[in-house]
């Protein structure tokens, strides 16, 4: 692997040969003032008073290049490319900020996209660099495959809360298309988070010249470079000359939940997140499919309903599995609209949030010791704060 954690960093420190190379990093490290100093983090650029915006690479198709030549936007992935190298290939980046590169690429273990230990060690990395008192740093920009794009803003939205901005960043086109997309992408998003008018409005994404909310965004189309949107609230802001134009003032979802990174990572899954698995709901749907879920391991499951959450069979198995301790979220398989808490509840309802959102989400709570009433007061309650329909638990 070639990613950095705090664990990692110390082994490698360990195992390295004395050199005195070696040995002058490490003892500039225990005498660092700074997080980047702490950190290790060398910054490119040449004037000081700029920006320092940390880029967290993990690849994904803005890094990945196609043999079959430049109309091919399905069958890439046989060449890569470095941060370093996107870096490199827009001369007008370092003349707005000074950047540092820190790699979560791994060879033959995983990526983002599949990994929560590798998502979560990097966002633990994130929330040290942007948030602890000796921090430097105004901002972050992290790298992504876009199938999975969504949830590791999510993640880092609900645990990277210190008011500093987190961007989302990708593309839908390899970079030997003859259309890349991923330049302008990094670009925009590089110039978000540098940007004093991104600051407290929760970890964001920049795509196609929009600005969206990481609470919110979902990927609603598989190739076209317009496939991020909003499942509610709407955008943020757009890019006009490659430069945010927000619409309005700072705000955050009176929906999102500001999880503890410290309470998170204390628990028995470390440094994963507890298992939770997602169900799709359609007509016959077979309750015993939840039930399997507790025997695979999960902690909780996640179930995209019909309609507005509804489950068409099964209730006899949710039940048991709820009384084995499985905690169940239902949303809605619908792009838009929510799904309804219900006047009594025995599992939570998801509200607007998407049920890749809500997966995560319910992986936090666990994860932070929630109990399933917990939970539904979680998941639930503003929404039913709202509609006037509130609930006790035992009543």
């Amino acid at each position: 692997m070639r990613f950095h954690s705090f664990a990692i960093a110390a082994l490698v420190a360990i195992s390295e040969a004395t050199t005195p190379d070696v040995l002058h990093r490490n003892k500039a490290r225990q005498n660092a003032t700074t997080a980047s100093e702490r950190l290790g983090l060398e910054w490119l650029g040449g004037n000081s008073s700029l920006p320092k915006v940390l880029i967290l690479f993990t690849g994904g198709t803005i890094s990945g290049g196609s043999i079959y030549g430049a109309l091919d936007d399905t069958q890439y992935g046989q060449l890569s490319i470095t941060g370093e190298t996107i870096i490199s290939r827009n001369p007008y980046l370092l003349n707005h900020t000074q950047l540092a590169v820190s790699n979560w690429t791994t060879d033959g273990n995983g990526s983002t996209g599949t990994n929560d230990a590798l998502v979560m060690n990097m966002t633990r990395f994130a929330h040290d660099a942007l948030c602890s008192p000796d921090s430097d740093i105004d901002g972050a920009v992290f790298t992504h495959g876009t199938n999975s794009l969504e949830e590791t803003a999510f993640l880092m939205d609900l645990l990277v809360n210190c008011g500093k901005p987190v961007v989302g960043a990708g593309a839908m086109r390899p970079w030997t298309h003859l259309s890349f997309d991923g330049d302008a992408n990094f670009f925009d998003s590089v110039m978000l988070a540098a940007s004093p008018e991104s600051r407290n409005r929760g970890a964001l994404v920049a795509f196609n010249a929009r600005i969206l909310s990481a609470f919110w965004v979902t990927k609603l189309h598989s190739t076209n470079p317009d496939a991020f949107w909003s499942t509610a609230g709407g955008d943020l802001g757009i890019f006009i000359n490659s430069l945010p134009v927000f619409f309005n003032s700072p705000s955050q979802s009176l929906w999102k939940h500001e999880f503890s990174i410290a309470h998170v990572s204390n628990h028995s899954t470390y440094p994963a997140l507890p298992k939770v698995d997602i169900l799709y709901a359609a007509r016959e749907f077979d309750g015993k499919l939840v039930l399997d879920t507790r025997a695979n391991g999960a902690d909780g499951v996640v179930i995209a309903g019909t309609g507005n959450g509804g489950i068409p069979n099964g209730s006899a198995q949710i039940k048991e599995a709820l009384d084995s301790g499985l905690q169940i979220v239902v949303g809605t398989r619908s792009p838009y609209g929510p799904s309804s808490p219900s006047v009594k509840p025995s599992y939570a309802k998801s509200g607007f949030l998407h049920v890749i959102q809500a997966r995560i989400m319910l992986q936090l709570a666990i994860a932070s010791g929630m109990g399933m009433n917990e939970t539904i007061g979680l998941f639930e309650g503003r929404f039913r704060t709202a509609i006037g329909q509130e609930w006790t638990p035992g009543r």
